[in-house]
Formats: C-alpha cells, sequence, structure tokens
C-alpha cells in the first residue's frame, strides 16, 4: 500500500461496487454552550430532536458487541463516548492528536475504550483516525474488528514491514487499525523499545488526525511506559470499584516519570443509584 490516502480510495471503492453507503456522521460534538467544547457553526438541536444515526454497514456484523458506539449509535453510552471525544478536542487547539490508551492493571476496559472513542472520532468524516494495537503481548483489538491480527506492529519493529504496509481499512471509510502481528512475550519489551516504534508513531503523526495508541497496563508492564514516550500523552482508564487508589497513583507517576503527560482519565463499568421516586416520571 503506497500510502493511507490510496488505501482509503481503495476502501470507498469496494464500498461503492458492493452498493455500500459510508456511515453517516452524528453530531460533531456537544451541544453548543458547553464549556470547552468546539464550535461547530451549527444550532443545538430542540431537546428530545436528536436525531439517532443510521444502523452500520450490514458488511461489519463481526464487530464485538461489546463496541457499543458501532452497534447502539444512539445509546447513553456512546454519547458519553462522544463526551470524552469532545473534551480531547477542546485540549488539542488544531484538532490532531496522538494518544496512548492504558490502565493501571489488567481488564480495567481500555482496548474497549480505545476503540469505541475511535469509533467516535471516525464520525468526523473529513477526519482520519488510526487504531495501533501495541499490546503485543494479548492484543485484542483484531478480534473486535473481525479483522486479521497479522503482519502487524511487531513486524514493523522487526524492520520487516513498512507502518503503511500493514494498515487495514475498516467499514468505515476514514478509520484504519494496525494489529499487532506476531511476537513472544519475552521479545515484546525489546520490540517496543526500538527506534522504529518512535519512526512508525511520527510517520501515523503525520498521515492521520487522530493516532490512538493500546497498550498492556501501566503497572503490570514497562511497554505502555515506552510506547508512551512516543506519544507523548495517555488517558488512563480506571474500572469503578476494582481499581484501587494507589494503583492508580502508582501508573500515574510511572507515566509521569516517563515524560507521559496523563491528559485524563475514564471511569469504565459506572453503575448509578436511581431513587424509586423518579421512575414515576419518566
Amino acid at each position: 500500500m503506497g500510502n493511507v490516502w490510496d488505501a482509503m480510495k481503495k476502501h470507498q471503492a469496494e464500498q461503492a461496487a458492493a452498493g455500500q453507503a459510508p456511515p453517516e456522521s452524528a453530531d460533531a460534538g456537544s451541544p453548543a454552550g458547553t464549556p470547552g467544547s468546539p464550535a461547530t457553526g451549527a444550532s443545538p438541536p430542540a431537546a428530545g430532536s436528536t436525531p439517532i444515526p443510521p444502523p452500520p454497514p450490514s458488511s461489519s456484523k463481526g464487530y464485538a458487541d461489546i463496541l457499543v458506539a458501532h452497534h447502539d449509535r444512539g445509546g447513553r453510552i456512546t454519547e458519553q463516548y462522544r463526551a470524552l471525544r469532545t473534551h480531547l478536542l477542546a485540549q488539542h487547539v488544531d484538532e490532531r492528536f496522538c494518544i496512548l490508551i492504558t490502565s493501571a492493571d489488567a481488564e480495567e476496559g481500555k482496548s474497549v475504550t480505545c476503540v469505541n472513542l475511535a469509533l467516535t472520532l471516525a464520525e468526523r468524516r473529513e477526519r482520519t483516525t488510526v487504531i495501533v494495537d501495541g499490546d503485543l503481548r494479548r492484543g485484542r483489538i483484531a478480534k473486535m474488528l473481525a479483522s486479521q491480527s497479522s503482519p502487524g506492529l511487531a513486524d514493523v519493529l522487526r524492520g520487516k514491514r513498512d507502518i503503511r504496509d500493514v494498515l487495514q481499512t475498516t467499514v468505515y471509510p476514514n478509520l484504519f487499525f494496525v494489529p499487532m502481528g506476531q511476537a513472544r512475550r519475552d521479545e515484546a519489551a525489546d520490540l517496543v523499545g526500538r527506534p522504529e516504534m518512535e519512526e512508525a508513531v511520527a510517520l501515523l503523526r503525520r498521515q492521520f488526525d487522530y493516532v490512538l495508541l493500546d497498550s498492556p497496563p501501566v503497572n503490570a508492564i514497562s511497554d505502555a511506559c515506552i510506547i508512551g514516550g512516543a506519544a507523548g500523552e495517555a488517558l488512563l482508564v480506571m474500572r469503578m470499584n476494582k481499581t484501587p487508589r494507589d494503583a492508580a497513583d502508582r501508573a500515574i507517576r510511572l507515566l509521569n516519570a516517563s515524560n507521559v503527560k496523563v491528559i485524563g482519565m475514564v471511569l469504565t463499568h459506572q453503575k448509578y443509584y436511581i431513587p424509586n421516586y423518579l421512575y414515576r416520571y419518566s
């Protein structure tokens, strides 16, 4: 593949040949007047009139059910991912960024957060997004997207492939994916520490508006801090009623020590208590 734009044109041509329409864009951000939200140039919709986005392309049935931003584009959880998108855009004046998505410990929901956030970013059809599965030990994103896991990032870090050659398309014409590739656990740390990592991330920064890098948990393995050094910024994912405070503090200290700025924290598996009397008026 020569470059990203060739891949995009090829994917769009394939969709046109199959009679598929590209996914429609949902809202570009939060309603006007929300503090920190980017201006959209459009008036906010009237209460209760927000349109529900159309269903995703039928060719994406293999996408994991946990990708709610794909399967339930008008749902409450998807709106929370859009709110996260809005906060990130507000922090970057040029609305371009490269961010590490990680967690303090395992099973916090970082990979799910990474892909769902990418899906909401892909709603900005004039922008391009790429997901990079940097967890060379237990990468899960290829399975979520019903994609091949190899060749991928590990092959790039070995110098056997160019990052542009392992880019995979998705059902969204402006969303791309770099799988983990094949790597032994005992060589993963060595691979992510090679100069090719920074070179690959630098190239993706030039080619894409939004670069999201998934990684192993910070407290378990050093890979996250190494990958984060190439990104410069990180989102820390924590699971409600599971992530200990001292574990989150330690993860933040490790990232800061590696010159990775933690620009936000995401709380997953939130549960809300709703008093019974409120149901009378619902």
